[in-house]
């Protein structure tokens, strides 16, 4: 009787184990399907985004942290979970909801977030070339932090490299994205309150967005897609004019443009040539330096106003006709663009709107959300497929990037500044 009793004593303690870690793997299981700070994720229907969005996946691009202050580590998983999503968005090519890792998922901070990512992925989608990517991993490196209470600022510096699909053995580089975070801890976990970034499909929507909430941020988007739609369409007949060896306008100048020589000056993507002088924003700096190194001399005759001049002697800003100081057009896109138009005489020999599968190593690139007057690029060479050009790659500043396939761009706008040379 005595063991009788034991044995079901012991029985009953092994079934009473049994049924409580089937429990608990079952709730583990129902708690990552269904986090319970995810507002999404409990109520699907009160998610804006649903239709269009997959599930996250827990993979880490992360690649390595460099600490230049330091951060709370429940405030760097956060970014870190944010930037994996991002990442794991942008491979496949499929929306992954950002939204749970806000405050509030119905935020205009999340929508904006969520529908910046979402014009990414559609107009990556609609470009021939397979834009997904076959690898990617990114750096961080936390250069402030400000604590205030339970509310926290961080910015954060990214680097990332990138592998398309349609040219796997060629990675693309973009150094130094700046990544503003402001987290508050809610509830023992640190939420986004507010985010910004500065690259192309973040400062599509956030140059055109005040108010409105989705309606609003949806129509920005189907705009973009809109006119990026009809762009693909020019671009369709500019590249069989360029099977055809038709479609562009060529000059002859006084002196060719040594192309060689212009590409010994793109290396300074991620860093800054000491000899010149650095702007916040030095895209066209970087640009105007690599075609000075390709032979294109300064030009500081003609009326500085209407953008006839083209110097960077100094670090002064000088109008006068004299070899001293620089002016705009050297360091302003739209200046330049209007430099490379008018300049008759003396100085650049250019065209401006070619044929942007005639670009080649030196060439310059515009890009913009209105017109192409927002970022300016230099060409270091075309991608071939089959014997036949598919992509132009591209280098700039502000934001870095290197090896980067122009039809990665989410911007609508796009043109070609084709140089030849100089005329004395």
């Amino acid at each position: 009787m005595k063991k009788n009793m034991k044995f079901k004593i012991i029985l009953f303690v092994i079934l009473t184990i049994i049924v409580v870690c089937l429990f608990l793997i079952l709730t583990k299981k129902e708690n990552i399907n269904n986090p319970s700070d995810n507002p999404n994720t409990e109520n699907p229907s009160d998610n804006p985004n649903e239709e269009n969005i997959v599930d996250e996946i827990g993979t880490n691009y992360l690649n390595n942290v460099k600490y230049t202050v330091k951060v709370d580590k429940e405030v760097e998983d956060v970014i870190v979970e944010f930037l994996n999503v991002y990442y794991n968005s942008i491979k496949e090519l499929k929306e992954n909801d950002m939204t749970y890792l806000f405050k509030d998922f119905t935020s205009e901070q999340a929508l904006i977030n969520q529908t910046a990512l979402s014009l990414l992925i559609e107009t990556r989608k609609l470009k021939p070339n397979d834009l997904s990517l076959d690898k990617a991993k990114y750096d961080l490196d936390f250069t402030e932090v400000t604590t205030n209470g339970d509310t926290v600022q961080v910015t954060v510096l990214e680097n990332n490299y990138l592998n398309f699909n349609f040219m796997k053995e060629i990675e693309s580089k973009i150094y130094n994205i700046k990544n503003e975070f402001t987290l508050e801890k809610v509830d023992g976990k640190y939420k986004i309150t507010k985010y910004n970034k500065v690259q192309d499909f973040f400062v599509m929507i956030t140059d055109l967005y005040s108010s409105g909430g989705k309606a609003k941020l949806d129509q920005i988007k189907q705009d973009y897609l809109d006119l990026i739609n009809d762009k693909l369409e020019k671009d369709r007949k500019d590249y069989n004019d360029f099977l055809n060896g038709t479609g562009i306008t060529r000059k002859t100048c006084d002196h060719e443009y040594n192309r060689e020589e212009a590409l010994k000056q793109t290396v300074w993507v991620n860093k800054r040539d000491s000899e010149w002088t650095e702007f916040s924003s030095n895209c066209q700096n970087f640009v105007s330096q690599v075609l000075y190194s390709g032979g294109i001399p300064m030009d500081y005759t003609g009326s500085a106003s209407k953008y006839l001049q083209w110097k960077m002697y100094d670090g002064t800003y000088n109008e006068n006709e004299i070899d001293k100081g620089y002016v705009y057009t050297w360091t302003y896109v739209p200046y330049f663009r209007e430099y490379a138009l008018n300049n008759t005489g003396y100085g650049l020999c250019a065209s401006v709107d070619e044929n942007l599968y005639y670009a080649e190593a030196g060439d310059v690139i515009h890009v913009g959300t209105t017109g192409p007057t927002r970022h300016a690029l230099i060409v270091v060479g075309d991608y071939k497929k089959d014997g036949k050009t598919i992509d132009i790659l591209v280098n700039s500043n502000t934001v870095d990037l290197e090896n980067y396939p122009i039809s990665a761009y989410s911007y609508p706008y796009v043109s070609l500044i084709k140089v030849y040379g100089w005329n004395e």
